[in-house]
């Protein structure tokens, strides 16, 4: 099987698949933010300790921000993503025994949904290698590419029940989180795939 990860502070969204496509859980971890980085790891831990009884032989994780991506990110907001993928990504290590696979988000995107770039270059909206706009790029931007995802996500498995807000109705942030979970999950099962068959 195949555990994929959109690893961030406020929410991990994670897949699970079979090694022959099938989605078995999607579902995401979504934390409060008086918790410190280490309490939201036994958050985590205890959330997912249930993944422990499923044969996982790969797990695959977006990458965190490696460079500046405009008015989106600051050198804190990269070393603390950085800093608490690492702590996420040593729990996995340590449970499963497995290293994991690290996915660029415009990487694990082409693989999973080639067409989404192909419209999205049609529309003129650029990202940077990190997966966000680029720096002058609207916040509505970054959106709009998230919506998209999460739209040939919804697509793909019509079953899933998304979250929505109690009142408002609207879709939920940590959506987003599952859908880029799931297109982990995907990038890691066509690469397996490719190998397989070279």
């Amino acid at each position: 099987m195949i555990l994929g990860l959109d690893i961030s502070t406020t929410c991990i969204g994670y897949s699970l698949f079979s090694e022959e496509g099938k989605l078995i859980e999607l579902n995401c971890v979504k934390f409060n933010s008086e918790l410190s980085k280490f309490e939201r790891l036994e958050e985590f831990k205890k959330a997912t300790s249930y993944l422990t009884k499923f044969p996982i032989k790969f797990i695959a994780i977006e990458e965190p921000l490696k460079k500046f991506a405009g008015k989106f990110s600051s050198a804190e907001t990269i070393s603390l993503l950085n800093f608490f993928n690492g702590m996420i990504s040593s729990y996995l290590y340590n449970t499963f025994g497995i290293v994991p696979i690290y996915f660029n988000v415009n990487t694990a995107r082409k693989l999973a949904f080639p067409p989404i770039l192909k419209d999205k270059a049609k529309a003129k909206v650029q990202e940077s290698e990190d997966g966000e706009p680029k720096k002058g790029k609207s916040k509505e931007d970054k959106a709009s590419i998230k919506y998209e995802v999460w739209t040939k996500v919804m697509e793909m498995e019509p079953l899933i029940n998304w979250r929505y807000g109690q009142r408002s109705r609207k879709l939920l942030d940590e959506n987003f989180d599952m859908a880029d979970a799931y297109v982990i999950g995907i990038a890691m099962l066509i690469t397996l795939h490719k190998q397989q068959n070279n």
